[in-house]
């Protein structure tokens, strides 16, 4: 993970330090100097002063670069916490997706009310693997869901975006609440900081998405667990032998990626959200990755982890003729081992 987070934040930084080099050759070309001795007695001077021209030129190039690079600072710890979401989204997907929450959709390893739809396969080391995309849907969902919103929430804006409050998830909006007391108490005095709160967490749920694959190892018996649903024919004779269609395998690697729409400035993203003349390719790559919602200018920030499942099947192991000599499924019959 911090690796990723490396390689994801160099592209920013490279950009802090070309400012600071354009910032301090042009402080350097336009002759200012820093003389503390008049800076003491600046306080104590009456006397009138004449700007000179090459002040007058410099500073407004020297605040727009300021501007950027306090834009481009913040951009840096944005992506920074966006991958901490998305670590945080991938423990809690393989803490709630093993639980049994009581029904039937939600028992052990089973997310959402829809069959895992099947992407694509590839191999590695002679083994097949299936990544298989899980719907949006269900309890767990919101779980993962609502974990990556709170750990968005210090980078979302605190004023009323006029982002919706109907989610489920508004409703930890009293814990956080607690929760901030009791690190700051001395909180408790500033009336503004409940409204704060609950305008940071409105956004994080409306802009904040998450997508979950698993990558299942099926290509046979001994290398790997069977193909999850819709590949294998389910046996009505045998209800407990085979797997559910909303079901992932109990050792399946789980990847959650965190999507989130991060605000910017209003002055550096009003700037970059226009577009520059170009005839040859037709479009700005910058100007394309800003949004304008609601009054305010967002720019999507992405990030995936990978975490294995932590759970098992509720049914009783079979015996296998490879180790480690017993599974966990119990597979329908025709993919039994043949030492049966």
């Amino acid at each position: 993970m911090h690796r990723e987070t490396l390689i994801a934040c160099t592209p920013y930084l490279v950009a802090i330090v070309a400012l600071l080099i354009c910032q301090w050759l042009l402080i350097r070309f336009s002759g200012g100097r820093l003389q503390l001795a008049q800076l003491k007695r600046l306080h104590r001077d009456q006397t009138g002063a004449v700007q000179s021209l090459s002040f007058i030129l410099t500073l407004p190039v020297f605040l727009f670069i300021m501007m950027f690079i306090v834009q481009l600072s913040l951009i840096t710890m944005a992506r920074i916490t966006v991958e901490y979401a998305a670590f945080a989204a991938a423990r809690s997907a393989i803490v709630w997706i093993p639980a049994n929450l009581g029904t039937e959709l939600d028992a052990e390893n089973r997310i959402g009310s829809a069959p895992l739809v099947l992407i694509r396969e590839y191999e590695v080391r002679g083994r097949i693997y299936r990544v298989y995309h899980v719907e949006p849907t269900g309890d767990k969902y919101m779980q993962i869901h609502l974990a990556a919103a709170m750990a968005c929430m210090p980078i979302c804006p605190s004023i009323n975006t006029g982002a919706p409050d109907s989610q489920l998830g508004n409703a930890m909006l009293p814990s956080i609440e607690r929760a901030y007391r009791a690190l700051a108490p001395g909180s408790t005095s500033n009336l503004r900081i409940p409204a704060r709160l609950r305008n940071k967490l409105a956004y994080a749920l409306a802009h904040t998405w998450v997508e979950i694959e698993v990558h299942h190892c099926g290509d046979r018996i001994y290398w790997g667990d069977v193909p999850l649903y819709p590949e294998m024919d389910l046996q009505p004779d045998f209800p407990d032998r085979y797997l559910r269609p909303n079901e992932i395998g109990w050792q399946d690697q789980v990847f959650v990626r965190v999507i989130h729409d991060y605000a910017l400035l209003p002055g550096p993203g009003r700037l970059l959200a226009r577009r520059t003349d170009n005839n040859v390719t037709g479009y700005d790559s910058v100007a394309d990755q800003i949004q304008y919602r609601n009054g305010v200018f967002t720019r999507t920030l992405s990030a995936m982890t990978r975490l294995g499942n932590e759970g098992q099947k509720a049914t009783p192991t079979i015996p296998s003729a490879e180790p480690p000599y017993r599974r966990s499924y119990i597979h329908p019959l025709p993919w039994l081992p043949r030492s049966f």
